[in-house]
Order: structure tokens, then C-alpha cells, then sequence
């Protein structure tokens, strides 16, 4: 039951954004009653919290293995969170911040994964694997910049764009 709503959910906001999931849409859409969706989820912004924070989960950038392609694999997960989990619905709420309620949750869904990932770059960054002083902050704002930057200019961001964004980062965070 709980796959079915999580993906009911993930449809709805990629679909609607947020505003399109209610408990009567998830209810009449996923086929659970919503008293049993009530058992589980006291109201719509602990639901949205569950399936958000399950959608984007942990970085899983490898330990081991070349550094570019570890940024790639970081690169890539980003832009799930954002063409997949968000979808349009959830990233035009997300910009223009149209419901801020789903905005903060979904930064705190959002914010280990970037804990997360931001401890990966200054560890390779003390390894000697990326440029010194690089701002592993700033390195996940413009991976995330590069999509809504493609998205923006061309209304949707093509497969190829993955490599040319890598590359593009990558002159910023090699090792001198």
C-alpha cells in the first residue's frame, strides 16, 4: 500500500505540483481509503515528508572509483530529484515558490542529501582529487543550476546536456 502511494503522490506533483496532492485526489487516485491513509500519515505535509524524503533518499556517490566519474554519478542523481521526483509541477512550485509549506518540506527532505554530497566533495577535495579551495557548496548549487538553467533556455533538458554540464564543472573543480 504504501508503493502505491508514494507513487500516487510522486504523479500528482510532477503532474499538478503540489497543490494537486490532497488526501481526497491521493485517496480517489491510489485506490486506499483514506482512513487508512490517515492511519499512516496524520496529514497531507507528513505524507508529502515520507514520499519526498524516500524519492530523493542519500547520495549514493561511490567511496572508490575516478572522481569524475563519481561527479558524474552526484550529477545525475540531482537531476532525478528534479526531472523525476519534482517533475514540472513540483519544480515550478519549488521556483516560484507557490506553496511555501511544500518548498520547506522538500528542502528537508532535500537537505541531507546535500549534507551528504557536500562531505563527499571536501573529502576528495582533502584528497587531492578536486581543485583546493573549491567551494563544494557552491559546486551543488551550479549542478543543480545546470539543469533549471537548460530547462529554462530550452524547455527541457536533452540527454547530451549531462556530458556538457560535466565537462563545463569540470574545468571549475580539477586539480591545478
Amino acid at each position: 500500500m504504501d508503493e502505491r502511494l508514494h507513487a500516487t503522490v510522486l504523479a500528482l506533483l510532477r503532474e499538478g505540483g503540489p497543490g494537486a496532492v490532497t488526501m481526497d485526489r491521493v485517496a480517489a487516485t491510489s485506490g486506499v481509503a483514506k482512513t487508512s491513509i490517515y492511519r499512516r500519515h496524520r496529514d497531507r505535509g507528513q505524507l508529502l515528508t515520507a514520499v519526498l524524503s524516500t524519492a530523493i533518499g542519500l547520495p549514493d556517490v561511490p567511496e572508490e572509483g575516478d572522481v569524475r566519474d563519481k561527479i558524474r554519478f552526484a550529477l545525475e542523481q540531482a537531476w532525478h530529484q528534479m526531472g523525476d521526483v519534482l517533475g514540472p509541477g513540483g519544480l515550478a512550485a519549488i521556483v516560484g515558490n507557490g506553496d511555501p509549506e511544500f518548498t520547506g518540506l522538500f528542502r528537508a527532505a532535500l537537505q541531507p542529501y546535500v549534507d551528504l554530497l557536500v562531505e563527499r566533495i571536501r573529502a576528495d577535495v582533502e584528497a587531492g582529487l578536486l581543485r583546493e579551495g573549491l567551494d563544494a557548496d557552491g559546486v551543488v548549487s551550479l549542478m543543480v543550476g545546470a539543469y533549471l538553467g537548460e530547462l529554462v533556455r530550452h524547455g527541457e533538458v536533452a540527454p547530451e546536456w549531462m556530458d556538457r554540464a560535466l565537462e563545463l564543472l569540470w574545468v571549475l573543480m580539477a586539480p591545478g
